[in-house]
């Protein structure tokens, strides 16, 4: 609806100063009559064009707040329009997301589902397999198994002749490998009789050798008491040398021991020991323990 209110309010100021023009010359003295005429400047105010003028502005005004209200109107429309058009767009993106994954996950359902008919499928091809397999072997089986019987009760009655023979063989044999064994092991024992009194001899021998020659050169200290004994441990070299000398067992008196020890060490070398045989020598002779006593010499 137009609005009259400025231009009342308008008409209504301009009938004022008029009033106010006309109440300041209302009482005042007339004055005396001039010669020269006066010069009256008016301007013509037309209320109803001002007026006009007014209401122009105010729609011109009106028309732009207007126009300024639609174009952000159709800025906010566009803005929805652009976060709907967004939001839709988001949307298509994860529905077609959500209907990629539901395919890929159909599709690999649908392959498990088609992995696990074929598995099923080649179990049960294996297992008919197996039974076939099963059955073909049992029945191989009660056939050798029959052969076998067969077989067997022929190769009984022969292996029964056979081992009558053969224990009457063994029995034969093992009388005759007894008899043999009994006479190898006389005569066995008869040469190990026969070595052990050489070995015997041979060892007596070198060892009243060796004892001879320590007696030889043993110097009996002065501290050296009867019941005294000192038993010293000689390794020999093959070439009948002395490797090494030293107390086994004390006497309890270091100079009757040293005394023992150096006698040894003076002797230094027995040469008929080369002459034993080697394997001797290891057994007997490698390692001697020999008894220092003041009245001599012992085993």
């Amino acid at each position: 609806m137009r609005s009259y209110f400025l231009p009342a309010v308008l008409a209504f100021i301009v009938h004022a100063a008029a009033f106010s023009l006309i109440s300041m010359n209302w009482d005042r003295p007339a004055e005396p009559v001039r010669s020269a005429p006066r010069h009256i400047q008016a301007e013509m105010i037309d209320l109803k064009a001002l007026a006009q003028q007014q209401s122009a502005q105010e729609q011109i005004a009106r028309q732009q707040a207007e126009q300024q209200r639609k174009a952000e109107q159709a800025r906010q429309q566009r803005e929805r329009e652009a976060a709907e058009k967004r939001q839709q767009e988001l949307a298509r993106k994860q529905a077609e997301a959500e209907a990629r994954k539901r395919a890929e996950q159909q599709a690999e359902q649908k392959r498990q589902q088609e992995l696990a008919q074929q598995k099923a499928a080649e179990r049960k091809r294996q297992a008919d397999l197996a039974a076939r397999k099963k059955a073909e072997a049992e029945a191989a089986k009660r056939k050798a198994q029959e052969q076998a019987r067969r077989d067997a009760e022929a190769a009984k009655r022969k292996a029964e002749a056979t081992a009558r023979a053969e224990a009457e063989r063994r029995e034969q044999q093992r009388r005759a490998e007894a008899e043999l064994e009994r006479k190898l092991a006389q005569e066995r024992a008869q040469a190990q009789a026969r070595a052990e009194q050489v070995s015997q001899a041979v060892i007596g021998d070198i060892q009243s050798y060796i004892q001879a020659v320590l007696q030889d050169s043993w110097r009996i200290p002065s501290t050296a008491r009867n019941g005294m004994e000192a038993i010293v441990a000689i390794h020999f070299l093959p070439n009948g040398e002395v490797d090494q000398a030293y107390i086994h067992s004390s006497s309890g008196n270091a100079q009757f021991d040293s005394s023992a020890v150096q006698a040894v060490l003076r002797a230094r070398s027995f040469p008929r020991v080369a002459d034993v045989d080697p394997l001797l020598f290891e057994r007997r002779l490698r390692k001697l323990l020999v008894k220092f006593r003041p009245e001599g010499l012992r085993w």
